[in-house]
């Protein structure tokens, strides 16, 4: 290596740490940990949007053992989880058991791909009450794929970030059943 190399490198070295060093005074204040948002309305009373623009309450489901899924239509694990909860819809439905599916997307690509998919269940848009979903159901992350099993009294039972198998669901179902 010759002197030239080395400056060049000493210099490039200084630079990526003065642009290290530099980047958090650029982005402004910061909260280092989220503060989960508080939600005081009660999970019955909790509106549901459907594709129709029509609105609907969580007390309209009471009564039924629901399993509340969170999704997008570009979320690689819910796509595969889709299959399952169809599956269990299908099998479940004589005891009461409906799938409800809130879509964090718009109208078209959730009915595009309701329809590609073959999805038999309800399904929600989440508008902007995306907060306000996660915190009811305690989905701290934001994460999706999330499911939440409620009783027919609408109490949380279950809940289960990531993609969750039809085995799994039947499992937490038997053990309300």
């Amino acid at each position: 290596m010759t002197r030239r190399d080395l400056a060049i490198g000493a210099v490039a070295l200084f630079s990526l740490l003065a642009g290290i060093a530099a980047y958090p005074l650029l982005q402004g204040p910061t909260t280092l940990k989220p503060t989960p948002a508080k939600v005081d309305i009660p999970l019955q009373d909790i509106p549901l949007k459907e594709l129709d623009g029509r609105e609907t309450l969580f007390r309209d489901w009471q009564g039924e053992l629901l399993i509340v899924n969170f999704w997008a239509p570009w979320c690689a694990p819910c796509r595969r989880e889709i299959p399952a909860l169809i599956e269990i819809q299908q099998e479940y439905a004589a005891r009461g058991v409906k799938v409800l599916g809130l879509a964090f997307d718009g109208e078209y690509p959730v009915r595009k791909f309701a329809a590609d998919y073959a999805i038999t269940y309800p399904l929600f848009l989440v508008d902007q009450r995306g907060a306000m979903y996660n915190a009811v159901f305690g989905n701290r992350s934001g994460s999706l794929p999330f499911t939440a099993l409620l009783d027919r009294d609408l109490k949380i039972r279950f809940s289960h970030n990531g993609e969750v198998s039809a085995q799994r669901l039947r499992v937490e179902l038997d053990k309300i059943l």
